[in-house]
């Protein structure tokens, strides 16, 4: 029986990659129109990890040597626990799973456990819990097994089959979706365009180009209000039937924006939250720095332009809340480097014996009490720019009334409190001079809806909600598109400060909304790639140094558009160094 634990983890493997097969199916295959186009392809880019483990296998069962035969076993263990990995990483957040990411957030297990112990409170996060289990046992069942050479030879013999097999495959690839979604765990890692960096003449051949784009400035009579920005993890426009969507989870705050002003083409500049945060509360394009697998706050250190910026200037307070860990990644850090006056997070003895959940967070109701305090407390006579951050919504979406695992109950609860918050600030005559900004920080990691793709296309990774409340002139609906980098600008525009539109910045808070030329998106599914939105059409930018290049149909002006992405890119790689960031990245 010494051969039942290869053997178990060969068939356990074979199950899980039908399982992401069947994801591939379930998701990419409803939206994309091609049912039935995954199955071989994804099967088939994992049957080389299958042949790598029953090659490995084999090895430890036919070396002579025992150090080989240890670590040939370890070998194939860590490939099955990696495909394994993977696979969670993207049932719980729709993402893979990244060898920088283990690196980056393998600093902050606290945070991390509190998002599984969370997953586990469903039937599902108890099914993966004991798949894990079981994947464990089975490596330790390959490290143990002694040596068997016939068992070696038949394993060997399995490990040519999977080749032949995953061969045949590659001669039938999906030409319907990125490659990115059927690659393995080992080629989703492989190097990518976007750490290659740029030489310096064609550095400063793109700074030359970017830096000659036209700009139109102006300023309004300023206001003397204040201002909240309200940014909802995980708020997506898929949520909203005002929007366009056949679900309807966001009543209130559907109800709210037809009283008051919405978008209906708003997007998110990237798909985490810290990408929306260095959008924001920066006013930077969160985009990866030459050199990097990713960012870090330090590459968007520089408070130029930033919230806290455009408070000072303009004789106002800068403060930030959220119920969620400010340490996690140098949050806290970073928001005082850019400016914050005020940096309250999950350790405020306000939430003292409060029940936390991700992150450390307590809910959405506490962040808007502790808020409301701090509003009702302080000096009234100086104006304030403040953003709130919440938490609740985060995956795997625990409705927090019932603690169990309920997304459309999750965004219920969240509007719900949206919408008491808003009833709370008119209650105390905010909106007389004040306004309310509420958006998502990104659209939820999970699948495209098939009907999203259908009316959206890929934009539909990008649209997110976003209402204003308050005493600005302003349409009702605005029809063309904006962005999150567009805020800060807006709001600076709106206090009576100096800013100029340029081709990548728009100004909303006005009674004549002027768009952007371009807004860019971050895509999280490849990382290598930028969409770039231009009137109706999409162009992606693909990320390799000075190779750089198009996909789709590029915008106007593209060499314009590319030479402006790199030399944003190069600033922040400049900012990076001179902070000291590190190369582990800013992503939740």
């Amino acid at each position: 029986m010494s051969w039942l634990g290869p053997v178990i983890a060969a068939v356990l493997f074979i199950c899980l990659a039908l399982f992401r097969a069947w994801r591939l199916e379930n998701s990419i295959g409803v939206y994309s129109g091609c049912r039935g186009c995954y199955w071989l392809s994804s099967l088939g880019h994992d049957g080389w990890l299958l042949a790598l483990i029953l090659g490995l296998v084999a090895a430890g069962w036919l070396a002579r040597w025992r150090w080989l035969r240890l670590c040939s076993r370890l070998a194939a263990c860590l490939v099955l626990l990696l495909f394994a990995g993977d696979i969670a990483t993207n049932t719980l957040l729709s993402q893979r799973l990244y060898f920088a990411d283990l690196l980056r957030f393998g600093k902050y297990a606290g945070d991390d456990l509190s998002v599984v112990r969370a997953a586990l409170a469903s039937r599902a996060g108890l099914i993966g819990a004991a798949a894990g289990l079981v994947v464990v046992l089975a490596s330790v069942g390959m490290v143990v097994s002694p040596r068997r050479p016939r068992a070696g030879v038949a394993a060997l013999a399995a490990a040519f089959l999977c080749v032949g097999f995953s061969l045949f495959a590659a001669t039938r690839p999906v030409r319907y979706v990125h490659h990115l979604f059927v690659d393995n765990v080992i080629e989703a890692n492989l190097p990518q365009g976007r750490v290659a960096t740029f030489s310096p003449d064609f550095v400063a051949h793109q700074r030359a180009l970017a830096q000659a784009a036209p700009e139109q400035c102006g300023k309004a009579q300023a206001a003397q209000g204040s201002v909240i920005v309200l940014m909802v993890e995980s708020l997506s426009a898929w949520h909203s039937h005002l929007l366009g969507s056949a679900q309807d989870w966001t009543p209130k705050l559907d109800a709210i924006a037809r009283s008051s002003h919405f978008f209906k083409n708003f997007y998110a500049n990237g798909f985490t939250t810290s990408t929306a945060e260095i959008a924001i509360l920066s006013g930077n394009m969160p985009l990866i720095p030459p050199g990097k697998p990713w960012f870090d706050f330090g590459d968007y250190a520089s408070g130029q332009g930033s919230l806290p910026d455009i408070a000072h200037r303009s004789g106002r307070e800068a403060a930030f809340f959220t119920t969620g860990d400010t340490s996690f990644l140098g949050l806290a850090g970073w928001l005082r480097r850019i400016g914050f006056d005020v940096v309250d997070g999950s350790e405020d003895a306000f939430y003292a014996g409060r029940k936390r959940w991700q992150f450390g967070a307590a809910d959405d109701p506490s962040l808007y009490e502790r808020f409301l305090k701090w509003l009702d407390e302080r000096d009234t006579s100086q104006a304030f720019v403040s953003a709130l951050l919440t938490v609740s919504s985060h995956p795997p979406f625990v409705d927090q009334r019932t603690a169990k695992i309920d997304p459309e109950a999750t965004f219920r609860y969240v509007d719900e409190q949206i919408a008491h918050f808003h009833d709370e600030l008119a209650r105390r005559g905010f909106f007389k001079n004040g306004i309310l900004l509420v958006l998502g920080d990104h659209r939820t990691m999970t699948p495209l809806h098939e009907d999203e793709f259908r009316a959206y296309g890929e934009r539909a990774f990008a649209r997110i909600p976003m209402v204003v409340v308050g005493a600005v002139d302003m349409p009702p609906i605005i029809n063309t598109g904006f962005q999150q980098t567009d805020i800060a600008p807006s709001i600076a525009y709106w206090l009576g400060l100096g800013e100029c539109r340029g081709p990548f910045t728009g100004l909303f808070l006005r009674p004549d909304p002027q768009p952007a030329d371009y807004v860019l998106h971050v895509r999280g599914d490849d990382r290598n790639r930028v969409d770039v939105y231009h009137g109706a059409d999409l162009g992606g930018f693909l990320l390799d140094g000075d190779s750089s290049s198009w996909t789709g149909k590029p915008p106007p002006r593209p060499d314009f558009v590319a030479a402006w992405i790199d030399w944003q890119r190069e600033k922040a790689r400049d900012r990076g160094l001179a902070s000291g960031a590190s190369p582990a990245a800013a992503q939740r």
